[in-house]
C-alpha cells in the first residue's frame, strides 16, 4: 500500500513563493485581472455558491491554482488548452471567505504569484458529493463510465456495488509506483482520471477512481485514508465509504484488497476492524 501519503501533501510547503502577494482584488469586480503573465476573468459577484470558476489565458506553460481558506491551503493543478484555461473549484470547507490565486512555475517547485480573487461561500457544499483534488468526478469520462455502470439499477447499494466491481476487476496495481513510494519518490501522477487512463495504480488510486464514479452517479462517497492490517497488508491505505441513503448508514468498499486478494471487500462487516481511520476527503 502507499506508504504516508501525507508525504505527497507536504510538497505543497515545500514550493517557495517568490513572489510577495499583493493585495486583495475581489470577485466582484467583473473586468479582467492580469499579473505575471496570466489573464483571468472577473466575477460578476463576490458572493459564491460552493463553487467557484477560473477562467482565464496565459502565455505560461505550467500553472497551478492556491485556494486558501483560514489556515488551509490546497493546489490545483490547471489544465491549458493554447494557453486557455477553465477550472471549477468546489469550496468544500464551509462558509466563509476564500482566495484563489494562480501560481506561475518558475523553474524547479519554485512558483510566483498571479492574479487572484476572494470570494465569499454562502454554503456549504457536501465534500462528499462533488469533486476534489484527486477526485475528478466532474470528468466527461468519469461521469460516461459511471453512468453506464449505474444505468438502470435502482437502489444506491447496487450503484456502489457496481462501481466497486467494475474497479475491482479493472485496476491492475501499480507495484513499481509503490517501489518509489517506499524509497520516499512521490513524482508520480496520482488521482481518478490518471487511473481510469493507466488502468492501474496504488491503494490511492483504486479509491480516487472509486470515490470519483461513486459521486458522479450521484452517491455520497468518501475517499478514506488511515492503517489497515489484514492479508499482509500492513501501514498506510486507502479505501472507501458509500452512503447508503435508503438504509441511512455507511458502508465500507476497498476494491483495492479485493483486487489484490480476491476477497469481498463490499461491505463486509468482518473486515471493519481491520481499518484504523485518519482522515476523510
Amino acid at each position: 500500500m502507499k506508504r504516508g501519503f501525507k508525504a505527497a501533501l507536504l510538497l505543497c510547503c515545500v514550493f517557495i513563493l517568490i513572489c510577495a502577494n499583493s493585495g486583495n482584488v475581489y470577485a466582484g469586480e467583473p473586468e479582467n485581472i492580469t499579473k505575471n503573465g496570466v489573464t483571468i476573468a472577473g466575477l460578476p459577484s463576490d458572493e459564491a455558491d460552493g463553487m467557484v470558476r477560473i477562467s482565464g489565458k496565459t502565455d505560461k506553460d505550467d500553472i497551478k491554482i492556491l485556494l486558501t481558506k483560514d489556515d488551509k491551503r490546497e493546489w490545483y493543478d490547471v489544465s491549458l488548452k493554447n494557453g486557455a484555461f477553465d477550472e471549477d473549484i468546489w469550496l468544500t470547507e464551509g462558509k466563509g471567505s476564500y482566495r484563489l490565486d494562480v501560481m506561475v512555475h518558475e523553474y524547479d517547485r519554485k512558483y510566483s504569484y498571479g492574479p487572484g480573487l476572494t470570494v465569499e461561500n454562502a454554503t456549504g457544499a457536501n465534500r462528499f458529493k462533488v469533486p476534489g483534488k484527486y477526485i475528478e468526478s466532474g470528468d466527461d469520462g468519469i461521469i460516461k463510465l459511471a453512468g453506464q455502470l449505474t444505468e438502470g439499477l435502482n437502489t444506491d447499494r447496487e450503484k456502489a456495488k457496481a462501481i466497486y466491481d467494475w474497479v475491482k476487476d479493472n485496476m491492475e496495481y501499480d507495484y513499481k509506483k509503490l517501489e518509489s513510494q517506499r524509497q520516499n519518490d512521490y513524482d508520480n501522477e496520482y488521482g481518478a482520471v490518471n487511473a481510469l487512463k493507466t488502468g492501474k495504480g496504488v491503494c490511492f488510486d483504486y479509491a480516487a477512481l472509486t470515490a470519483a464514479l461513486g459521486r458522479a452517479a450521484g452517491l455520497e462517497t468518501k475517499l478514506v485514508e488511515g492503517e489497515v492490517d489484514s492479508d499482509g497488508a500492513t501501514g498506510y491505505h486507502a479505501w472507501n465509504e458509500f452512503y447508503i441513503s435508503d438504509e441511512g448508514k455507511w458502508i465500507n468498499a476497498d476494491a483495492t484488497l479485493a483486487s489484490t486478494t480476491g476477497k469481498d471487500y463490499f461491505d463486509n462487516n468482518a473486515a471493519n476492524n481491520i481499518y484504523n481511520i485518519s482522515q476523510q476527503i
